[in-house]
């Protein structure tokens, strides 16, 4: 049986890598909050009356309070960006990437009631908002990059980074095939392959780019073609709609050709670590789950403490996977996700000393 091992962001956060988010935004404040402040093409914001010796913002709530009390004042360059600032409590990647597609069927509906705004004003609107995903793509790949190129952690720090065991099991080893489809622009995953499956046949697919990597560049939009709005959208006739959508992105490499000859091979059981399993990757997910050669997932979960109790989000991640599966596959569906009696987590969680 040939394996497919989804890696997600969890994946790297699981190492103590700093990737979500959150992460890149403080990053991007500081950098920001450190330059000079006059209004810039290429900024995404920018900082008013800022005093360039007072310290960096030690966290996102630290950001906020010195808004809040101090004379610091931010001059947002897109309203697009001003949201996910002002909302970043809420924001992970997948929630982003959703919240563009949101703002683009927002336009596309004030396009047919120009009532509210003029042609000429959605289309600015919309020049802005594709200018501010292009700009938020181009900052995270150099936040990534400064961090994280080359191997990410050492080889002798594996066992103590995570505790998925599939790498080690003898029955995933000698699995006819196994692929790796890594939604991370980071090559955290390599560490495993040349530690554990130093033989065998592997094959790893960097299906969202790699960093700084102009054959197989960086992947940032949206990428759910079943939404009901989506034709409607192609049918403008308008390419700034469809700019950063995943589905042509993909055409510029032949990743998402060479998952599915693949997935041809022979039947397949998948294994998600780390991945959210949103929409923002519908068109893709929903290929590889109705595919006939797909025959069992299993999924690792994330647990954590929530008012002073440990719980997961397996039940929250089988409810994203069935978004995947068109309405007759559901019974289906039910019999080839291993049970939660029989999963595990990602990382155990342990507890702060």
């Amino acid at each position: 049986m040939n394996k497919l091992v989804i890696i997600g962001n969890g994946f790297d956060l699981a190492h103590g890598m700093k990737t979500s988010y959150k992460d890149f935004l403080l990053w991007y404040l500081n950098k920001r909050y450190g330059q000079n402040q006059s209004y810039r093409e290429n900024a995404l914001l920018s900082f008013v009356d800022a005093n360039p010796f007072d310290s960096e913002f030690g966290s996102l709530d630290d950001f906020s309070a010195r808004l809040k009390y101090e004379s610091i004042k931010v001059n947002y360059h897109f309203d697009f960006f001003k949201c996910l600032v002002e909302d970043f409590r809420k924001s992970n990647w997948v929630d982003i990437e959703s919240k563009y597609y949101e703002t683009l069927v927002d336009l596309y509906l004030s396009n047919k009631s120009v009532v509210i705004f003029s042609n000429a004003d959605i289309e600015t609107k919309l020049l802005n908002l594709n200018t501010c995903i292009e700009l938020l793509k181009c900052e995270l790949e150099d936040y990534l990059s400064s961090k994280f190129v080359g191997d990410p952690i050492k080889n002798t720090e594996i066992e103590h980074a995570i505790e998925v065991d599939i790498f080690k099991d003898e029955k995933f080893k000698n699995s006819c095939s196994t692929f790796f489809l890594n939604f991370n622009y980071t090559n955290t995953i390599n560490l495993y392959l040349n530690e554990y499956l130093k033989t065998g046949d592997k094959e790893t697919i960097y299906i969202h780019g790699q960093l700084k990597e102009i054959k197989n560049p960086i992947i940032f939009g949206y990428g759910d073609e079943s939404n009901k709005y989506f034709e409607k959208i192609e049918d403008l006739n308008n390419n700034e709609y469809t700019r950063h959508l995943k589905s042509f992105s993909y055409l510029a490499t032949s990743n998402y050709k060479k998952l599915f000859d693949l997935l041809g091979r022979g039947d397949f059981e998948v294994y998600v670590l780390g991945h959210s399993l949103g929409l923002s990757d519908r068109l893709l997910f929903n290929h590889i789950f109705e595919h006939p050669h797909f025959k069992k997932v299993q999924l690792y979960y994330y647990e954590y403490k929530k008012d002073g109790v440990v719980v997961n989000d397996f039940f929250q991640k089988t409810q994203e996977l069935s978004r995947h599966f068109k309405l007759d596959s559901k019974h289906a569906m039910r019999t080839k996700v291993v049970p939660f009696s029989e999963s595990k987590p990602l990382t155990k969680f342990k507890p702060q000393n």
